[in-house]
């Protein structure tokens, strides 16, 4: 019965107050929402006292958008910006009711949060060098981790996959941070290689998935890899990573379940 009324109180404790709490004591509010391509949306948060809220670049939230029928279900979006004190921004791409929902909510929303949640962030990092491995919405967390991480020219690389040019959300803040920190930016466009469990588009068919990740960034072994997007891709990636002679304990990993 002592068991059972731990975990009855942890769970009250940390999954229902502190979130209320968060909720209340900080007063989230939406304040703008930007089409970034036809099919994602970022949408910017303001309240009070976020600088308390111990809040680092890459992790997420479960949100709470209280615009009517369906708000009791959370939806866990990673922060695309690195925090400021002031805001809060998410980048979702349109994959559901909930996150379609998101390119009409009004400014003046109020928001529930449940978080923050996840070790994809800046305190992970082990190696000077880090690359920051994504894929369609995956940029999300990475986009904040430019931002944030403490780096010297060359020390981070981001790798950045999808379709087409016109599915690179955040390109223009990308492309800002990537000269103002003095980052590599590679974008890996394309469609997937038909019937190949793999990271590359079908431009990249002749490479195998290793040879092209150590093209790319030659010193791979000695870095922190961090990766977000769908498992698939994730999963292709993480085994480039290790043939690469990169450690399990220095590949760094958000996935989510849409």
């Amino acid at each position: 019965w002592t068991l059972w009324a731990a975990a009855a109180g942890s769970i009250l404790a940390w999954r229902i107050g502190l979130p209320a709490y968060r909720s209340l004591r900080h007063d989230l509010r939406v304040t703008d929402v930007v089409r970034e391509t036809p099919d994602v949306v970022s949408v910017t948060m303001t309240g009070r006292d976020l600088d308390r809220l111990p809040t680092r670049a890459g992790q997420f939230f479960n949100w709470r958008f209280l615009t009517g029928p369906g708000w009791m279900r959370s939806h866990p979006y990673s922060i695309s910006a690195a925090p400021n004190g002031r805001t809060l921004r998410i980048t979702v791409k349109d994959l559901g009711d909930g996150s379609h929902a998101l390119a009409s909510v009004e400014p003046g929303t109020r928001v529930l949060i449940e978080g923050p949640y996840g070790r994809l962030h800046p305190g992970v990092r082990t190696s000077q060098k880090v690359t920051l491995m994504a894929s369609g919405i995956g940029i999300s967390p990475m986009r904040a981790l430019l931002e944030a991480l403490p780096q010297r020219a060359g020390d981070v690389t981001l790798v950045y996959r999808a379709r087409d040019e016109a599915d690179l959300a955040l390109k223009d803040e990308l492309e800002r941070l990537g000269k103002e920190r003095g980052a590599r930016m590679f974008y890996v466009l394309g469609r997937r290689i038909p019937g190949r469990d793999t990271w590359l588009p079908e431009s990249a068919k002749g490479l195998s998935d290793a040879e092209a990740l150590r093209q790319l960034v030659p010193d791979i072994a000695s870095n922190d890899v961090y990766l977000c997007g769908a498992q698939p891709w994730m999963d292709a990636a993480t085994r480039a990573a290790r043939e690469c002679g990169v450690p399990a304990s220095r590949i760094h990993s958000e996935r989510f379940s849409w």
